[in-house]
């Protein structure tokens, strides 16, 4: 027989595992970052922000509010980004390469799993698991 299941328990316990979607723009910003400053700059601000990342992510994953926060501030920032990307891609006029067609799909795809997730963690049941 199947056990009744809150779905908000279980949509909220995606958000920590949607959030490691977030290295993919580190190794994006990597790329650009070897192109401009070299190799040294570009893997040591990977390094700093896999770190970053990896840590807010545990945080995230042990429900703490500032993190919680932290998120939210991610998706509206991410969110803003990836929709204004996405139409100066689409109405520039430049050819499209694979990589430009994989990011910006990628960044239209997050955009919407990132409103979802906004709606999510404002949520008063899901505000009141997370503690300080």
């Amino acid at each position: 027989m199947l056990k009744k299941i809150d779905i908000k328990e279980k949509v909220n316990s995606f958000v920590p595992y949607f959030a490691t979607f977030y290295y993919i723009e580190i190794i994006y910003l990597m790329i650009f970052l070897n192109f401009l400053y070299g190799k040294v700059y570009a893997v040591a601000a990977g390094l700093l922000l896999a770190f970053f990342l990896t840590f807010h992510i545990f945080r995230l994953f042990n429900k703490k509010d500032i993190n919680r926060k932290i998120q939210l501030y991610f998706m509206d920032i991410h969110f803003a980004y990836s929709l204004a990307y996405f139409f100066n891609r689409m109405f520039s006029g430049n050819d499209f390469t694979t990589v430009d067609t994989v990011v910006t799909l990628f960044r239209l795809i997050t955009a919407f799993f990132e409103i979802a997730a906004v709606i999510i963690l404002t949520d008063r049941i899901i505000k009141s698991g997370y503690s300080d």
